[in-house]
C-alpha cells in the first residue's frame, strides 16, 4: 500500500506539472506575438496601450487556470491575513523557499490586482516556455554577478523596470533573499534568523529611488505550516494549509532599506517559527 501511494502522489505531481506546463504553452503564443507588435508599434500610444492590456488579460487568464488547479485540485487551502493595497503599481518583498512561491503569489496579487513582474536570472530567458514568456512579458534579468561591470548591468535592469512601471501597470517581486532557502545555505550564510536567509537591500533600494513616494511596498509572508516546501510534492498536496501574512506600507515609509529590511526579517522569522 506505501509503494503504490508513493506511485500515486508521483503521477500526480506529474499530471500538476503537465497542466501547467500546457497552460502556459498554451499562452505563451499570443503572449509572445502581442509582445512583438508592441515593440514594433511603441510610439503609437493608444495600440501601445491596447496591447499592454491583451498581455494582462493573459497573463490573468494563465494564472488564473493554475490557482483553480491548485486550489480545487491539489487542496490548497489559504490562510490569508490582511489585504493588498487597491493600487496598481506596487512593490512586494517576500520569503523565497520554493518556486511552488511563484504560483501562490500569482494567486494572491494577480488575483486581485496587477500583473506580477519578478527579477529572473538572465540564463533563466533559454527555459524553454517559462523563459520566453518572462522574456515577452519583459522582466528584468539579473546577472547576479559580483564584478562591477555585472552589479551596474542589475542596477540598469532593476531601475528600467521601475521606471517602466509608471506607465505600465504592474507588481514589481522581490524575492530579498536573492535564493531559495535551503538549509546548506542557511549553515552557509550563518544569519540570525532561524527560517530566513541574510535579506539583500539592492533591488529593493534601486526599486525605491526609481518611483513615487506613495508607491505601496507591501510585505508578504509564505508560511508552509507542516514545513514542507519541495516542489514536486507540493505538487501533489504535501503542503495544503499555507499561512499568508500581508503588511502595508509606502516608498516614503523606507527611509533606509538595508535596516527596514532588518526589521521586517526579525519579524517574519517570529512568524515562521
Amino acid at each position: 500500500m506505501h509503494y503504490l501511494s508513493f506511485i500515486g502522489k508521483q503521477l500526480f505531481s506529474l499530471t500538476t506539472s503537465l497542466v501547467v506546463i500546457l497552460n502556459l504553452g498554451f499562452w505563451m503564443f499570443p503572449l509572445i506575438g502581442i509582445a512583438v507588435i508592441r515593440a514594433l508599434i511603441g510610439g503609437f500610444k493608444p495600440l501601445y496601450n491596447v496591447c499592454t492590456r491583451l498581455i494582462e488579460l493573459c497573463y490573468k487568464a494563465a494564472a488564473a487556470i493554475n490557482s483553480a488547479w491548485m486550489i480545487h485540485v491539489v487542496g490548497v487551502n489559504f490562510n490569508v491575513d490582511g489585504a493588498l493595497p487597491d493600487h496598481l503599481t506596487q512593490v512586494i518583498v517576500v520569503n523565497h523557499q520554493t518556486w511552488f512561491d511563484i504560483p501562490i503569489l500569482q494567486h494572491i496579487v494577480t488575483g486581485q490586482g496587477p500583473i506580477v513582474k519578478f527579477l529572473i536570472k538572465r540564463q533563466l530567458v533559454w527555459l524553454p516556455i517559462v523563459g520566453w514568456i518572462c522574456y515577452a512579458l519583459n522582466f528584468p534579468r539579473l546577472n547576479r554577478g559580483g564584478d562591477g561591470r555585472a552589479q551596474r548591468q542589475d542596477f540598469d535592469a532593476i531601475k528600467a523596470a521601475s521606471s517602466t512601471m509608471h506607465k505600465e501597470r504592474g507588481a514589481l517581486l522581490i524575492f530579498a533573499e536573492g535564493t531559495r532557502f535551503t538549509d546548506e545555505k542557511h549553515r552557509n550564510q550563518n544569519p540570525p534568523y532561524k527560517k530566513l536567509l541574510h535579506p539583500r537591500p539592492g533591488g529593493l533600494k534601486i526599486a525605491l529611488a526609481t518611483m513615487p513616494p506613495e508607491t505601496p511596498v507591501v510585505d508578504i509572508t509564505i508560511n508552509y505550516k507542516n514545513g514542507e516546501t519541495n516542489f514536486w510534492k507540493c505538487l501533489h498536496g504535501a503542503s495544503r494549509d499555507i499561512d499568508i501574512h500581508i503588511e502595508q506600507h509606502t516608498a516614503a515609509e523606507i527611509i533606509d532599506a538595508r535596516s527596514w529590511l532588518r526589521d521586517r526579517w526579525e519579524q517574519k522569522d517570529k512568524r515562521l517559527q
